[in-house]
């Protein structure tokens, strides 16, 4: 096996062990919700958002139409307008093909590995593909197993596995916060974030808190010398 894809899977392992948990949760809810594993394995194919997914799913008990589902999924995952400006520079070279596979396997957590691994190593669609889809399969496989068991499954919060993903993001953060800026940044970030959670800004709060720190973290930098 090459060197790169065997290092692009290796370095979605602890995002796979943050997806599987939360991918079993979301399959049990999804089954309660009166979807089939093949409905709930082409929703984890061509959305792989699972923000997204348990959001649809919520819609879809509401009796909520279509278009407001696609709507909201989309006003949810906003974010990932800033991670594909931030990707830019390293996505302009890879071949076209390469490239439309990378981007759908963007998440939370793809892009702060691989962007990570490219500020030290040079671009290469082989780990970047290994790395997302390593990752998707995961995910796919979670949420179908979840789907399967449905009932079988007990209370996820009384196993604590619904702290898996929100630990991976705190793990992920520690490793790429690289000084003391980038700490403050990525602390107001989450303040920030909180702040809009308390005051009812459920849908916006995460992409407001980024632009918010963002704009802080430029002005850190230009100001503050190191």
């Amino acid at each position: 096996m090459n060197s790169l894809i065997k290092q692009g899977m290796q370095k979605a392992l602890p995002i796979g062990l943050g997806y599987f948990p939360l991918g079993l949760a979301f399959g049990v809810i999804a089954q309660d919700a009166g979807l089939t594993i093949g409905q709930v394995g082409l929703m984890s194919l061509l959305i792989f958002s699972g923000s997204g997914q348990f959001i649809a799913v919520a819609l879809i008990i509401g009796d909520v139409g279509f278009w407001g589902i696609i709507a909201t999924i989309m006003l949810v995952n906003s974010r990932y307008m800033l991670f594909s400006a931030a990707l830019t520079k390293y996505i302009k070279r890879l071949p076209r093909w390469a490239a439309a596979l990378v981007c759908q396997g963007v998440t939370d957590e793809t892009f702060v590995v691989s962007s990570t691994h490219f500020q030290e190593h040079p671009v290469d669609k082989r780990f970047w593909l290994s790395l997302n889809i390593t990752s998707h399969l995961v995910w796919i496989s979670s949420t179908m197993l979840g789907t399967a068991l449905g009932n079988f499954i007990p209370n996820m919060e009384l196993l604590g596995l619904n702290f898996a993903l929100p630990a991976m993001f705190i793990a992920l953060f520690f490793m790429t916060a690289g000084n003391r800026k980038a700490l403050l940044v990525g602390l107001l970030a989450g303040i920030v974030s909180v702040l809009l959670l308390c005051v009812g800004v459920s849908q916006a709060n995460v992409i407001l808190a980024t632009i918010a720190a963002a704009t802080v973290g430029v002005a850190l930098q230009k100001w503050i010398p190191g």
